[in-house]
C-alpha cells in the first residue's frame, strides 16, 4: 500500500509489478477511478509492453469501461478477464468479476489499485469495496495500492485490512509551493524532497485579481503552462474570455482532419489558451490535452476534469476560487482537502522544467484564510469516510447471491461483517455491525418481493431474472419497470422496427427507449439513491419543441410529455444525436446544451438500454420456466415472443446512441484505417453517408464517380491519402476481424481437440461448408439432420436439436471472395423454406460465411423468428460449450432470439 504525494513515481511502481507478473507468465490488472485515466493508461501499457513482451498481440491488452471493453486494436471482446493485461475502471472489473460468480483463485494476477482511496467515497466506494472484499478472498501474486491522500491511520488500517504492507513517503519529490493572497497579508507553504515546511507569512501586495496574477506567472517561462482551476464550468468560460479579450491571435493551429473543434474553443487556443471541462466533447478535451503536452497553450481555464490523475505538463496553478456550493445545506463550502492536494499536485511533477512547483490561491481573510490555511498543510489528509453503509445494501445483496458468494441471510451478514466498512465500525467503538442485520433482511426481503431472490426453508436462491439484473448493473425497479412497459407497448414497439432496406426508420423507436431510459428508476429514488443524474442544462430552458414526442405522446413509458422536462429535452438530444444531425444542429436544440453535455448522456442511456437487452434477452428465453420470469413476462407465447423481439433492437440502439450514428453507417465505427488516426470520427462516417457512401460496396468502389464522392467527403484535398485508405479498409472490412479472431480461435482449439472442426469451418464454403457446419454440431453433441439432400433443393439444409428443445431450421450461406457479403435475400431464404417444410412456427438460422452484408441486423429484428450468425461467431460458441463457459441452453438462446447473433451477446454461464 504505497501512500505517498503526487510526482512521487507511484505509477512507476504500478508499472514495475505488472512488467513482474509478466516476467513470470502471469496476468495483471491495472484499476483506475475514471474512463479517461484508463484510457490513458490502456495507452501507455501499449507503449510499454505490446512490443517487447507481446510481439505485437493486441488481443493480450484490454481496456474495460462503462462504455465498452476492447483489446488494443480496436475490436470489443466478451473475455476481458482472459487478457494478460487488463486496465479497468472499479466499477466495470467488479461487474466482470461478479459475472458468473467471481474466479475462486487469483494468486495468478498481480493487482494495481490506483487511487485507493476510493473505497472511501460515499458514491462510489461501497463497489470498490466489494471488489476489494472478492479479490482479498480469492488472493493474488501480488497487490499494489496506490493514493496520494491517505492519511497514516488509514492507510495502516486499509493495509492490514487487506493483509499488505504499508509504505508511505509523506513529502515530495520535487518542490511544491502554495501561496494564499487575502486582503491583509500572504501565508505561504513549501513542501519539499525530505521537509515538509512551515507556514510564512508577510504582507500583503502581490495581485490577487486572477489575470494579473496569471500574467505574473507566465512572465516566467517555466511557470508556463498555468492551470487555473475554476469550481463552476461556466467559470472556466468566464475566465478564459476574459483573458483572451484584447489580446492578440499569435498562432494558426490546424485542427485535424474529422475533427469538430467548437469555434470559441478553437479562438482561445489560437490565443494561447483554453478552456477544459465536462461539458467539452471528448475529442475536444482530447485535443486540449495535446496542445497542452505540444506547448500550444499557456494557460487553461479547467474544472476538475484535468486533474482526475493525469499527468500533464502544469508549470503552476492558481485557484479561481475554493469553495462550491451544497445544495444540501444551501451554502458554499470548501472543497475537501482530498481534493484540493489532488488538484494542486498536478503540478511541480518529475520531470518538469521548473524547480518547483507553485501553487496561487485568494482569502478574504478571517474565516476564509483560515479554512484557506487547512486547505493548504499537506501535513494533514481527510479521515477516509465510509464506502458501505446500511442504505446501499440493495445492489450489494443481489451482488452477493447473484455470484453466488452467499446461499443463506447468515452466509451474507457474515459477509458483510468480513468487509473494511464492518472493521472500522468496530474500531469506532461499535464493538460489531449487528446493527446492520436488520436493513440487510429488509433488502433481501424486497429482493425476494421483486422476483430476484428465491427463498426456500435454509437456501436463498437467485432467478434467471436476478441473475440477468446483477449482470447488468441496473436496479431491479429499473428492469421490472422496463419490462412491464415493453409489454405493454410491444406491439406498437416492434412495428418501429425496420422492414425494409430503404426505409430505415427507426428514430421513433430510439426516443420511445430513451425517454424510457431517462424516466427510469436509475434517475430516481425507487430501489435506492439514483445512480445517474441528467445534466441541469437539459432542463433549465423548460420543455422545448418536441416533435417527436408529439407525435409519440400515445407510446412514451411516462405521460404527458411535459411530467418530466429532463427527460423530454433530454430524449430528443439524445435521438438527434443518434440520428447523425450535425453538433449544430444537436446543440441547438436545448438552449446552453453543450456535446459533451450530450454526449455523457447518450453514454448513460446507452447503458441502461445494453442492461435491458441483457435482461430481456435472458428473461424472454422460449425454453425458461414460467417461474423464473418476472412476473410481468408471464404472458402468453405470441406476447412473450413480440417482447423477445426487442432484445437485439434494444442492444443495436444503445450502439448508435453510444456512437451518435444511424444504423446504415453504424458498421463504419469497425473499419480500421492505416493511417495514425486508425478510425473515422462520427463527422467523416457522416459526411460520407451524406455522399450516399453507405455500404462496404460503395466505399471500396474504384470508379472515378465513386472516388470523387469519397474525396469530397473526406476533403481529401487536405489529406490526399485518407480516401484511398478508407476505400482500402472497406477492402479489409470484416477480413481483418476474422483473421484475428482467427487466430485466438486456433489456439484455443487445439486444448480442446477442435482444430479440424474450427479449420474447416473457417476456410469452406458452399457445400464444403455445410459439411463442416454438420461436423462442428456433432462436435458439441447438437442433434443435426439433413433435409436438402439434392433432390428437393428448396428444402433447408439442416434441422437441428439442442437437448429437447424446439428444432431449429438452418441454411448455410457464403460468398467466396473474402470481402463479399451474404445478402438480405439470402439471409431471409430460410423463413420460406421452413413453410415448405411446415415448420412455419420454428426458429430459423442463416449461418453466413465470410458475413453478413451490414444493413441486415436491423431489418431482420422484425421477424420473430429469424436469426443470423457470421462463421466467426458461431466458432466462439461452439468453442465456449466445449471449454464448459456456455451451457446449452444459453446456446439455443442465442441462436434463437431474433436478429444478428454477436459475439458480445453470447450468454455468460450461470
Amino acid at each position: 500500500m504505497v501512500s505517498a504525494p503526487t510526482s512521487t513515481g507511484k505509477t512507476l511502481i504500478g508499472w514495475w509489478a505488472i512488467a513482474s507478473a509478466m516476467e513470470r507468465g502471469g496476468r495483471a490488472v491495472y484499476l483506475v477511478s475514471h474512463r479517461a485515466l484508463a484510457k490513458q493508461k490502456f495507452e501507455e501499457a501499449q507503449r510499454l509492453f505490446l512490443g517487447p513482451m507481446f510481439g505485437g498481440d493486441r488481443s493480450a491488452i484490454v481496456c474495460a469501461t462503462g462504455d465498452s471493453v476492447e483489446d488494443a486494436s480496436g475490436r470489443k471482446t466478451s473475455a476481458p478477464l482472459s487478457a494478460t493485461v487488463l486496465v479497468a475502471t472499479y466499477e466495470k472489473f467488479l461487474g466482470c468479476m461478479s459475472v458468473g460468480g467471481p474466479p475462486r483463485d487469483l494468486t495468478d494476477t498481480t493487482f494495481v489499485c490506483d487511487e485507493v482511496q476510493l473505497v472511501g467515497d460515499p458514491h462510489r466506494g461501497q463497489n470498490v469495496e466489494l471488489l476489494l472484499t472478492l479479490m482479498r478472498r480469492a488472493g493474488w501474486q501480488q497487490f499494489v495500492g496506490l493514493s496520494a491522500v491517505l492519511s497514516d491511520d488509514d492507510a495502516t488500517n486499509l493495509a492490514s485490512w487487506l493483509n499488505v504492507r504499508s509504505i508511505r513517503n509523506p513529502t515530495r519529490e520535487k518542490s511544491l509551493r502554495i501561496q494564499c493572497r487575502s486582503t491583509g497579508s500572504t501565508i505561504e507553504i513549501a513542501v519539499a524532497p525530505l521537509r515538509e515546511g512551515d507556514f510564512e507569512e508577510r504582507a500583503a501586495g502581490q495581485p490577487r485579481e486572477i489575470r494579473q496574477i496569471v500574467a505574473e506567472l507566465l512572465r516566467s517561462q517555466e511557470r508556463a503552462p498555468v492551470i487555473a482551476f475554476c469550481m463552476k464550468v461556466d467559470d472556466t468560460y468566464g475566465n478564459c474570455r476574459a483573458w483572451v479579450a484584447g489580446r492578440q491571435v499569435t498562432q494558426d493551429v490546424q485542427v485535424p482532419a474529422g475533427l469538430e473543434i467548437d469555434a470559441e474553443l478553437l479562438r482561445a487556443i489560437n490565443h494561447r489558451a483554453a478552456f477544459h471541462n465536462a461539458e467539452l466533447a471528448e475529442e475536444e478535451r482530447a485535443f486540449v490535452e495535446h496542445c497542452l503536452g505540444s506547448g500550444l497553450i499557456d494557460v487553461v481555464f479547467a474544472t476538475s476534469t484535468l486533474a482526475a490523475g493525469v499527468n500533464f505538463p502544469l508549470g503552476s496553478a492558481v485557484f479561481t476560487a475554493w469553495t462550491r456550493w451544497n445544495f444540501d445545506r444551501n451554502r458554499s463550502e470548501p472543497i475537501g482537502r482530498a481534493e484540493f492536494q489532488n488538484m494542486a499536485g498536478r503540478v511541480g511533477r518529475m520531470g518538469q522544467a521548473a524547480d518547483e512547483g507553485l501553487v496561487i490561491l485568494t482569502a478574504e481573510g478571517g474565516a476564509s484564510l483560515g479554512q484557506a490555511r487547512s486547505l493548504m498543510d499537506f501535513r494533514q489528509q481527510d479521515s477516509l469516510g465510509h464506502g458501505i453503509a446500511p442504505e446501499d445494501f440493495g445492489q450489494l445483496i443481489l451482488q452477493l447471491f447473484a455470484g453466488k458468494l452467499c446461499f443463506t441471510r447468515t452466509d451474507a451478514f457474515e459477509l458483510l461483517a468480513s468487509t473494511l466498512s464492518a472493521n472500522r465500525e468496530a474500531v469506532r467503538g461499535r464493538g460489531n455491525v449487528e446493527h446492520w442485520r436488520a436493513p440487510l433482511e429488509r433488502q433481501i426481503d424486497r429482493l425476494v418481493h421483486a422476483g430476484c431472490l428465491i427463498e426456500t426453508r435454509d437456501r436463498i436462491g437467485v432467478t434467471a431474472f436476478g441473475l440477468a439484473v446483477a449482470r447488468s448493473g441496473l436496479k431491479p425497479e429499473t428492469a421490472i419497470y422496463f419490462i412491464e412497459k415493453l409489454v405493454a407497448h410491444r406491439q406498437q414497439l416492434t412495428d418501429l422496427l425496420p422492414h425494409a432496406v430503404d426505409e430505415i426508420q427507426e428514430d421513433d423507436l430510439l426516443f420511445v427507449l430513451a425517454h424510457g431510459a431517462l424516466c427510469s428508476p436509475e434517475y430516481g429514488v425507487a430501489g435506492g439513491k439514483a445512480t445517474r443524474q441528467i445534466h441541469w442544462r437539459v432542463s433549465r430552458p423548460n420543455l422545448v419543441a418536441n416533435e417527436y414526442g408529439r407525435r409519440l405522446a400515445a407510446l412514451l413509458f411516462e405521460q404527458p410529455l411535459m411530467a418530466d422536462v429532463a427527460a423530454a429535452n433530454g430524449a430528443l438530444l439524445v435521438t438527434a444525436w443518434a440520428a447523425g444531425r450535425t453538433r449544430q444542429n444537436v446543440e441547438g436544440l436545448v438552449p446552453g446544451v453543450r456535446l459533451g453535455t450530450v454526449e455523457a448522456l447518450a453514454r448513460d442511456v446507452a447503458w441502461v438500454l445494453t442492461g435491458i437487452s441483457e435482461v430481456v434477452a435472458a428473461t424472454t428465453s422460449p425454453i425458461l420456466a414460467e417461474e423464473m420470469r418476472p412476473e410481468a413476462l408471464r404472458i402468453d407465447a405470441p406476447a412473450l415472443e413480440n417482447v423477445r423481439q426487442l432484445a437485439r433492437g434494444l442492444r443495436r440502439q444503445a450502439a448508435r446512441i453510444s456512437s451518435g450514428l444511424p444504423s446504415d453507417v453504424l458498421w463504419m465505427t469497425s473499419l480500421e484505417l492505416a493511417g495514425p488516426s486508425r478510425k473515422l470520427s462520427r463527422a467523416q462516417i457522416l459526411a460520407l453517408r451524406s455522399e450516399d457512401l453507405t455500404r462496404p460496396v460503395d466505399l471500396m468502389n474504384g470508379d472515378p464517380d465513386a472516388d470523387q464522392r469519397r474525396r469530397t467527403a473526406l476533403m481529401a484535398v487536405v489529406n490526399p491519402a485518407l480516401a484511398n485508405q478508407v476505400r482500402d479498409a472497406a477492402k479489409r472490412w470484416k477480413i481483418a476481424d476474422r483473421m484475428y479472431l482467427r487466430r485466438g480461435h486456433a489456439k484455443r482449439a487445439a486444448l480442446v481437440g477442435a482444430d479440424a472442426v474450427v479449420h474447416s469451418l473457417y476456410e469452406s464454403r458452399r457445400e464444403p461448408l455445410e459439411a463442416a457446419f454438420e461436423a462442428a454440431m456433432e462436435f458439441i453433441a447438437v442433434r443435426v439432420e439433413r433435409l436438402d439432400n439434392r433432390r428437393q433443393p428448396a428444402y433447408p439444409d439442416f434441422l437441428i436439436t439442442v437437448e429437447d428443445y424446439p428444432s431449429i431450421v438452418v441454411e448455410v450461406k457464403s460468398r467466396e471472395a473474402d470481402d463479399q457479403f451474404v445478402t438480405l435475400n439470402s439471409a431471409t431464404e430460410v423463413l420460406a423454406a421452413s413453410e415448405l417444410i411446415g415448420m412455419r412456427d420454428r426458429p430459423c438460422l442463416t449461418l453466413c460465411s465470410p458475413g453478413v452484408e451490414p444493413s441486415v441486423p436491423g431489418i431482420i429484428e422484425r421477424c420473430a423468428r429469424l436469426c443470423v450468425v457470421d462463421v466467426s461467431d458461431l466458432v466462439e460458441a461452439v468453442l465456449r460449450l466445449a471449454e464448459g463457459s456456455l451451457t446449452r441452453a444459453g446456446f439455443y438462446n442465442w441462436l434463437t432470439t431474433p436478429g444478428v447473433a454477436l459475439i458480445e451477446d453470447l450468454p455468460h454461464p450461470n
